[in-house]
Order: C-alpha cells, then structure tokens, then sequence
C-alpha cells in the first residue's frame, strides 16, 4: 500500500483523531514542532546529485521511471524544532542521527530554549503516532 493510499485509512484516521485530542487544548504559541531529514552530498551537480528524490508522482494510471545512481558522496542530517514564532534549535551532523545525538540535541540545544508550558510534538516514522512533552 503506498502513502497516498494510506494517508486516508481507517488506522490514519483514527491516529489523527487521537492527535487532534491530545493537541486541542494546547494554545498554537505553545507548540514546538522537532523534525529530522537526512540528504546525500555528492561532488556532482547533475540530476543524479545525492539530492535527488526516492520518490515520484505521476499522472493517474502512469509510472515514474528514472535512476537512481550509487551514491559516492556524504551523508548530511538535520534536525531543528520550531515554534510559529522562531527556529529555536538546528544541528547538522554527519551520518545518520542515532540516540546519543539526538540526546545530545534535545539537553544542549533544545531544552534551554523551552518556555513554561511548552509542547515538544515529533512524529516517528515507524509508528505513525505522535509524541508529546511538556515542558515544566
């Protein structure tokens, strides 16, 4: 099933209905988005850099075809927090964001920017829930 199709399921539906109660009280100045992205770096800037994109859309009834070449370049990741008024944290790393990482930016950089009644909201990409903290 692929995430277009998914997006509108029953379990989604009811993940994002959860969400929403958890989220209904919390006022949107409060709320601190954290996100992650990973991007290849590659020495070549052509179609085939390490920014190209894993997945297509087309037209209805139609494929995607391209390549996807080896990669030969460096592997960038970066994770920041918002709220609807400022970045509060960035950090890039090199590789991939593993747990003493990602420690490491939640106690550095982004604890020290949080406010009393702060909301931290992430998603995980393996359980499609969402996590909340709160800040005291």
């Amino acid at each position: 099933m692929g995430r277009g199709t998914d997006l509108s399921s029953d379990r989604v539906q009811l993940l994002r209905c959860a969400y929403w109660e958890k989220v209904r009280d919390v006022e949107p100045k409060n709320m601190v988005f954290l996100d992650e992205t990973g991007v290849m770096l590659t020495f070549r800037f052509t179609r085939h850099d390490g920014l190209m994109r894993h997945y297509a859309r087309s037209g209805k009834g139609s494929r995607v075809y391209d390549l996807k070449p080896f990669y030969r370049g460096k592997k960038v990741t970066v994770i920041g927090a918002i709220s609807m008024s400022r970045v509060l944290a960035v950090m890039t790393l090199d590789n991939s964001m593993d747990s003493n990482a990602f420690h490491v930016f939640i106690e550095k950089l982004l604890l020290p920017q949080l406010w009393k009644g702060a909301v931290v909201i992430m998603d995980n990409r393996e359980h499609p829930t969402f996590y909340l903290a709160v800040a005291n």
